[in-house]
């Protein structure tokens, strides 16, 4: 252990004396963020619309309540339009042309299967170009298939005790189920509202955590070039004490960089990331997984040069793909898909979930899994790479 503290403290004080690690780990990303924040996120945002597209097939009470009731909600009255479409066919025009972000299709017998007990399924179409009217449209469809699911439950409680047919309808509205109109209870577009500040501070946060561990996988290579290594490995101390001590530093590093930059954007913008914790979660192992590829791609390197471009290649190819410069939703379908293959898309993820919703800290439990997951490979097959090729 007191060789790696060592090796781990020379590592520090090296990065501090020739100024790269107050500059990458805090100067640069806290600029970048503050600079994106003020382009484009801050509190001079435009008013947020989106236009929904109705298509009334069924001609019953339930699709004009949902409009009154969706138009009345605080939230949504400066927020939401209603366009209406004779069919299906032309509400999918109207949102791949832009015209609409989204639409709300009530088939035909609707209403009249609601009250029978039967059901009733309402169709959602979106556009990638739109997603805030797509959340709009989902959330007053997420809350019409629990009205209905409740009505229909009742009706068919009623008839099963023996309710008469002719009763069936005044006994469940006496009971609990009154109406066909849901109530848009709280904010259906929270989810789908993240600050620009937010989203820009945590990808600069991200992108900048592997050019932090990236300068300690450098200094690893110049140590071989100059002979050091070699005589480490003349010691009586454990093979990997070097890249682990080296590491560490970088994780160390890489945390206070995360961490200062989001206590910028908190303090600049006065942006909120979402619950502590759980930002707090997601930014230790982003930080371990940065570490852990970053010495992963050090270790296949051959020259300080090389570890440079490939933490370049590594750092911004995540940072697109991840969603950390251009946000995930105006990405391709495939990209979006894409993105969770990298542990900057699973962050970005949660802290969509933490800061949109308000959700605490168990809505990124499965993200901070993935992303220590992929840290803890990454480590392994870094230590292997290692061991066979810088300390043959």
């Amino acid at each position: 252990m007191r060789p790696l503290l060592v090796v781990a403290r020379h590592e520090l004080w090296s990065r501090l004396r020739d100024g790269t690690a107050p500059l990458i780990a805090l100067v640069a990303p806290i600029l970048l963020a503050t600079l994106f924040g003020l382009a484009l996120g801050g509190d001079d945002d435009p008013p947020l619309r989106a236009t929904i597209a109705i298509v009334d097939l069924d001609g019953g009470e339930f699709p004009a309540s949902v409009q009154r009731e969706a138009l009345a909600t605080e939230e949504l009255r400066d927020v939401l339009t209603f366009e209406e479409y004779a069919d299906e066919a032309a509400a999918r025009t109207a949102v791949d042309s832009g015209a609409a972000g989204a639409a709300i299709v009530f088939p035909a017998g609707f209403s009249q299967g609601v009250g029978a007990g039967e059901g009733g399924e309402v169709a959602v179409l979106e556009s990638a170009e739109s997603p805030l009217a797509g959340v709009v449209a989902r959330g007053m469809v997420d809350r019409i298939s629990a009205l209905v699911e409740a009505r229909t439950l009742a009706v068919r409680a009623a008839v099963a005790a023996g309710v008469p047919s002719s009763r069936v309808k005044e006994f469940v509205e006496a009971n609990g189920a009154a109406g066909p109109t849901p109530t848009l209870v709280g904010d259906p577009i929270a989810g789908g509202k993240v600050d620009l500040a937010v989203h820009y501070g945590a990808g600069m946060a991200v992108l900048f955590a592997f050019f932090v561990v990236g300068g300690s996988a450098r200094s690893l290579l110049t140590e071989r070039q100059n002979g050091t290594l070699d005589r480490m490995r003349a010691a009586p101390i454990p093979g990997w004490t070097p890249p682990v001590g080296k590491a560490a530093v970088g994780f160390l590093l890489a945390l206070i960089s995360m961490c200062a930059t989001w206590l910028s954007s908190v303090l600049i913008f006065g942006a909120s990331w979402g619950d502590p914790v759980g930002v707090l979660m997601l930014i230790v192992a982003h930080a371990f997984a940065a570490t852990t590829i970053i010495m992963l791609v050090a270790s296949g390197a051959r020259t300080d040069a090389q570890v440079d471009g490939f933490t370049l290649g590594v750092a911004f190819v995540f940072a697109f793909l991840g969603g950390s410069l251009v946000p995930v939703y105006n990405l391709p379908d495939w990209l979006q898909q894409v993105s969770f293959v990298t542990p900057n898309g699973w962050v970005s993820s949660g802290i969509s979930e933490l800061a949109g919703t308000g959700a605490g800290p168990a809505a990124v439990l499965v993200p901070v899994a993935v992303v220590t997951g992929i840290g803890l490979v990454a480590g392994a097959l870094a230590l292997l790479r290692f061991r066979k090729g810088m300390f043959a």
